[in-house]
């Protein structure tokens, strides 16, 4: 495994723990599953970083449209990078990007959706990410334009994760997202209208999403396997279909999100209970708290911090309420 790469997520890790409270991380593990497969193999603080790079493109394409090309270009609405310590402005970040992650979209279709939704209620004013998703007020309007978006959009969407080497046979090691994919790759074949064979060239031979025994188990009972298997071959060898090349990659490029995330793990349930990396992942994990405490003092240093505060705020009202003048009634 690569060291410079492993070290850089674990590095990731430490950053998140400096920075945020453990309820903002603590769901990740669940999250890695839902959110959409183009960042399942990014760390937490990756992810939100691209959906930042997501929404100020969506903002100034907004701003561009409705108000002033020029001063579409010197908007952000947000910061770049991570902070040092806790602020604002991240936290919002990353909650908006893990409200987006827990409803299996693209970020950018959940950006572009947010900001054409502002444009035709006619909003004259900017939002800030934690404004992009639904709200009471206009929950309904909001859910059923979004559903009619994705039904348009996400089926497209869907091709273009063929290029991500990620989910190919050549890097298939069985991790929690892979075995997923593979599931909803099958799916999809059962509801396409075209040839079995054709599917099977394109799964399993052109973009090596499948393995050839699990794209057989959608052929009809009573079907000559061995026929299918060799009428796919031969059309594989045909020039009209261009194979994506292969790209093997380092295990290091292969971490699930949760990766390193102490306060995420739990064997008992999935994604944990089938995951093949969860030694090293407990052995990066404990990396990682060490580091940060060493840095800090804490392993969570924000978590302490409020605690301190929340104890010094108790211990103050006592004190006070202890101080008060006890006042006494006099009845006649």
């Amino acid at each position: 495994m690569n060291k410079v790469k492993l070290d850089k997520r674990i590095m990731d890790v430490v950053r998140m723990r400096t920075v945020l409270h453990p309820r903002d991380w603590k769901d990740e593990s669940q999250l890695m599953m839902k959110r959409w497969f183009d960042y399942r193999f990014m760390s937490p603080v990756e992810a939100t970083m691209t959906f930042g790079q997501h929404y100020i493109a969506g903002l100034r394409r907004y701003v561009s449209r409705n108000f002033d090309v020029g001063l579409a270009e010197t908007v952000s609405g947000t910061k770049n990078g991570v902070p040092a310590a806790r602020a604002s402005w991240f936290t919002a970040l990353w909650r908006a990007r893990a409200r987006t992650d827990a409803i299996f979209v693209p970020y950018g279709l959940l950006v572009d959706f947010s900001f054409d939704f502002a444009s035709r209620r006619k909003r004259f004013w900017t939002m800030l990410p934690s404004q992009l998703h639904a709200s009471k007020r206009n929950g309904e309007a909001w859910w059923a334009l979004f559903n009619e978006r994705v039904e348009d959009v996400l089926p497209l969407r869907m091709k273009n994760i063929a290029d991500m080497p990620h989910y190919r046979a050549e890097n298939y090691l069985g991790l929690p997202p892979q075995v997923h994919f593979r599931e909803l790759m099958i799916s999809e074949m059962a509801h396409e209208h075209r040839p079995l064979v054709d599917k099977i060239v394109d799964r399993v031979f052109v973009k090596r999403h499948l393995p050839l025994e699990q794209a057989l188990t959608l052929a009809a009972p009573d079907a000559d396997l061995r026929e299918l298997t060799q009428r796919a071959n031969t059309a594989a060898d045909d020039r009209a279909w261009e194979a994506r090349p292969v790209v093997e990659l380092d295990p290091s490029d292969l971490l699930p999100s949760c990766f390193a995330i102490a306060e995420t793990i739990d064997v008992n349930r999935a994604p944990c209970d089938l995951c093949p990396l969860i030694a090293s992942c407990r052995a990066a994990a404990v990396e990682a708290i060490n580091i940060t405490v060493k840095a800090t003092g804490s392993a969570s240093p924000v978590l302490d911090a409020d605690r301190k505060r929340i104890s010094i705020n108790v211990a103050n009202h006592r004190r006070k309420a202890g101080a008060a003048p006890v006042t006494s009634c006099n009845h006649s």
